[in-house]
């Protein structure tokens, strides 16, 4: 029989947002008595249209054929359709672009300076056929009006929440849509100021958007500094590789004044044996340690790829991508907030801007990711139960339980039916278990718990927390996907105290009560549970990270498909 089992969530081939037509309604005309003739008997005879140069226009060139996005569109048509709005904003009575447009115009094509891409944003010069008619000349003002207005639209939703929408990427993104935003960006573009500054204001103003800003004008005139190292190797101690000696040569060129001067005779000694020893294995750790590596003194693709350098283009891309993942939230992130970057295997606390707390984590291997969005950290919970997931129920412990369906009793689960009655695994009909199994089954608290002594939760439909471990061994890895999705902490003691606002001894003494007990934060904290391959250290720096689940280059392709499809859009 084939057994069933719970899919975990995967990539989805992107799907652009849909286009739909600006439609614009003249507005109603009202009649004008001021101008009125008056008869003998006191009442208006004739009287003149009060009809903007717009409305006049409408009603000449009849519909045009624009087509944008579809929340774009919407939020175009909705404002230009009403009466006291129905007028031109970037056009002059000559059809000619006005001031602001010019300015406006500039900004959209240096919007390659905020990791965007300047040609979904062009808006191309038209001019009016010779002996043009009437309708003609409308058609064209019309015309030119509604594409800048499209563009610095589309551009202010860009620069606002990312190009891409994320929830589109896969079912490990999940990100609030803000296309509803589109009316009032449109409107802040408009009557915010100089039109230009307000466009410039739609990017997020924190200091790890500037860090990636300042970083990207860096690359661009930046020359590559490689050395010709495999990346794809692994080298345990004792072992011998080829590749070994162009792995000390590269350590001599990158290793500070301080690890030379501490390895001055090795290095001077070193004739390129393929050996890998002891002593190598001392300098190698160390220059693991100082580049903020795993010094486990294996030399693997993470140690290779930082020796061996990244290109320049490589490190641009990198940095739009986090650039266009740092538009998906907040742009203030909190004056105090946990922050979590899988690709890194970091979490560390901000309090009033400064990182207050720093520690190495465990997060999801790849076939059970760790999910990309941001919640609130609500309470604590010591000496935690540990209720298991659907899909381990499902994929891993019923078909162990098989040919043993004492199982989870021998290894202490707590198994309980429908109607919250313990019943015993040796009872349950395994070869019967669904997709959705009829039980639930939990772990109690112990030393043998999955959570360990603690668990500080965020309530999400994705049922992702950070917990205590009792697999410790793992943080000593460089490389640490292995949990079934949630984010496990080296220091957890560390992080509740700072969370709850108080200290470690504190926490300790919650613990040793034995009890599985709750503590609410008095204060919620943002907790961003995210992914990025680029991103800014404490002193304004970028790091670069190996990008563990292949979430780039599926971004990228989303990039790709979104210019492909503005291309085609119907505007001029």
């Amino acid at each position: 029989k084939k057994r069933p089992k719970v899919k975990t969530s995967k990539k989805y081939t992107y799907r652009v947002t849909k286009r739909a037509p600006i439609v614009l309604i003249a507005a109603p005309v009202e009649f004008a008595l001021a101008d009125s003739v008056v008869s003998e008997d006191g009442l208006p005879t004739t009287g003149s249209l009060n009809v903007s140069r717009l409305t006049n226009d409408i009603s000449l060139a009849g519909k045009q054929p624009l087509k944008v996005e579809k929340h774009l569109a919407k939020a175009i048509s909705d404002f230009y359709s009403e009466p006291d709005m129905q007028q031109y904003y970037w056009i002059d009575e000559e059809g000619n672009w006005n001031a602001k447009a010019r300015s406006v115009i500039s900004v959209l094509n240096a919007a390659d300076r905020f990791g965007l891409k300047s040609n979904d944003y062009q808006v191309p010069e038209i001019s009016a056929p010779l002996n043009a008619s009437k309708e003609q000349m409308a058609a064209l003002r019309i015309k030119k009006e509604i594409a800048l207005s499209a563009m610095a639209l589309r551009y202010a939703m860009d620069a606002s929440f990312g190009a891409v929408n994320p929830n589109r990427l896969s079912g490990y993104h999940d990100f609030p849509v803000q296309y509803g935003q589109s009316r009032a960006k449109l409107e802040k573009v408009l009557f915010g100021g100089l039109p230009a500054n307000s466009l410039k204001s739609m990017h997020p103003r924190n200091e790890k958007f500037v860090a990636l800003q300042q970083e990207l004008a860096v690359l661009e005139e930046a020359k590559d500094d490689l050395v010709d190292l495999r990346t794809d190797i692994f080298i345990k101690p004792g072992r011998a590789h080829d590749e070994l000696p162009n792995v000390v040569a590269a350590i001599k060129l990158r290793a500070s004044d301080d690890l030379l001067a501490k390895y001055e005779e090795f290095f001077a000694n070193y004739a390129g044996g393929v050996e890998y020893t002891k002593d190598i294995q001392k300098v190698v750790k160390d220059y693991q340690r100082e580049a903020g590596l795993g010094p486990d003194g294996i030399i693997g693709p993470n140690t290779a790829t930082k020796l061996a350098g990244l290109s320049s283009n490589k490190k641009t891309t990198q940095v739009k991508l986090a650039m266009e993942r740092l538009r998906w939230h907040p742009h203030d992130l909190g004056k105090r907030h946990v922050f979590i970057n899988q690709p890194e295997y970091r979490a560390r606390y901000i309090s009033n801007g400064k990182e207050e707390l720093s520690m190495r984590v465990v997060v999801g291997k790849k076939s059970n990711q760790t999910n990309f969005f941001y919640d609130e950290i609500e309470h604590v919970v010591y000496n935690p139960y540990w209720g298991v997931p659907r899909s381990i129920i499902v994929n891993e412990f019923a078909p162990k339980s098989l040919g043993n369906p004492g199982y989870l009793d021998q290894k202490g689960y707590e198994i309980t039916n429908a109607s919250g009655q313990k019943i015993s695994s040796s009872s349950i009909d395994w070869y019967g278990v669904s997709e959705y199994p009829n039980f639930n089954v939990r772990q109690p608290p112990g030393s043998k718990n999955a959570l360990g002594e603690l668990k500080i939760m965020f309530p999400n439909k994705h049922a992702i927390y950070m917990h205590d471990t009792p697999a410790k061994s793992l943080f000593k890895k460089q490389h640490r996907a292995f949990s079934h999705g949630c984010v496990r902490l080296h220091d957890p003691r560390a992080m509740a105290a700072a969370v709850l606002g108080k200290t470690k001894k504190q926490i300790a003494a919650s613990i040793s009560r034995g009890k599985n007990e709750t503590e609410k934060l008095s204060v919620k904290v943002p907790v961003y549970v995210s992914y990025f391959t680029a991103w800014p250290q404490q002193d304004g720096s970028v790091n670069y990270f190996n990008d563990m689940y292949g979430r780039d280059a599926h971004l990228l392709k989303a990039f790709d498909a979104v210019s492909k499809a503005r291309q085609k859009d119907v505007l001029l």
